[in-house]
């Protein structure tokens, strides 16, 4: 599973350079056409759904063919990929607030009987550790297993040997993400899907938004490609999956990500938004030249904070970027695996928020 494709330092300036026309509202015309120039510059992708939103002017487009004959739309299902760690990130932030759970909890605390986390010199792995990328965890399990059971994930990190403390680094690991939903899959008693359900996607009205789908749901989802144009298989018969299923594996429409995105922007009057500040706080530096919060990865300059996370697994690409400050985002949600989302994305926000709508180059990082 892929997880998060950072910007370059070179990106994100070009983001963040102060222009005089940087954050004029765009009619939905020319907002639609900024994005058909964006689309138009990056490779063919089999399908595209893209959104932005620019105060209270938005507008969607869609492009290519689901691999059903047909062209996408708002409620065509795509896999999001890691974004669903964003969702996982929520959870924890309303635990947190309920007291359910706690940040600082010692993932320790929620292993099943018998089963060791490892620590460093007594220091223990804590939620916010894996929230925030820094436990020390390796990327992913090497060469798992298809299906993986959530058993398989405890029994894996049992002998593992942190190479640095918790707290010192951020390393990306999906396993980390996933070993965090697990534990609150324990303690809540409710599987992700049902915590997504009942505390995110229920209350925010993201009515298409989960791992499982309902045969009308499944009779909407776009096929996943491969780079090469081949078919993806289905994301049920990956390798890890259901054990790393809170870390990348819900599915969505466009309709219900810019509904999301309205949500990260303090545009929805719900409970849920009072979580908004811990869930965009700078939490620890990350590569390059920017921090990391709960699950979204952010960029300070001189239009306020850039938060961004993209999402890949086999088939699927998808990115949501967005500048509460200015009330301006973007999603970008594909079904061809390697689709230049990001790309797609960053030259959309270049012409939001005012870089002249450079042609920004790809980050280079490895997911």
């Amino acid at each position: 599973m892929a997880g998060s494709r950072l910007f370059t330092a070179s990106v994100c300036a070009l983001l963040l350079a102060s222009t005089a026309g940087a954050g004029a509202e765009s009619s939905p015309e020319a907002l639609g056409q900024i994005i058909d120039q964006a689309v138009a510059r990056v490779p063919q992708c089999t399908g595209l759904a893209v959104g932005a939103t620019q105060g209270n002017v938005r507008a969607q487009r869609f492009y290519g063919d689901t691999g059903n004959h047909s062209r996408p739309g708002p409620d065509t299902v795509f896999a999001i990929g890691s974004i669903t760690k964003t969702l996982t990130a929520t959870l924890l932030a309303f635990a947190d607030q309920q007291g359910t759970m706690h940040l600082n909890d010692p993932l320790a605390r929620f292993a099943p009987p018998g089963y060791r986390v490892p620590d460093l010199n007594g220091q223990p792995i804590t939620l916010a550790h894996l929230a925030e990328h820094t436990s020390g965890l390796p990327r992913r399990v090497p060469n798992p297993p298809a299906p993986m059971q959530p058993e398989e994930l405890w029994r894996f990190i049992r002998p593992y040997q942190l190479p640095r403390a918790p707290g010192e680094q951020f390393l990306y690991s999906n396993l980390g993400f996933a070993l965090l939903a697990r534990a609150m899959v324990r303690r809540l008693n409710a599987s992700e899907d049902q915590l997504y359900a009942r505390i995110i996607t229920g209350p925010l009205g993201l009515h298409d938004t989960a791992i499982a789908l309902t045969v009308a749901q499944r009779g909407r989802l776009a096929r996943g490609f491969r780079p090469d144009g081949q078919l993806a298989p289905e994301l049920e018969h990956i390798p890890g999956f259901p054990a790393m299923a809170g870390a990348g594996w819900v599915r969505s429409t466009l309709h219900d990500m810019m509904r999301y995105l309205d949500f990260e922007l303090g545009r929805l009057d719900v409970p849920l938004r009072s979580l908004l500040p811990v869930l965009h706080q700078p939490r620890h530096a990350a590569r390059p030249n920017g921090s990391v919060g709960l699950g979204w990865q952010m960029r300070d300059g001189a239009h306020g904070r850039i938060i961004f996370k993209d999402g890949a697994v086999p088939g699927y690409a998808a990115y949501m970027v967005f500048v509460p400050t200015q009330g301006t985002g973007v999603v970008v949600l594909s079904n061809q695996g390697q689709c230049a989302v990001r790309k797609i994305a960053s030259q959309i926000m270049s012409e939001l928020i005012g870089a002249g709508g450079q042609d920004l180059p790809s980050s280079g990082s490895e997911d």
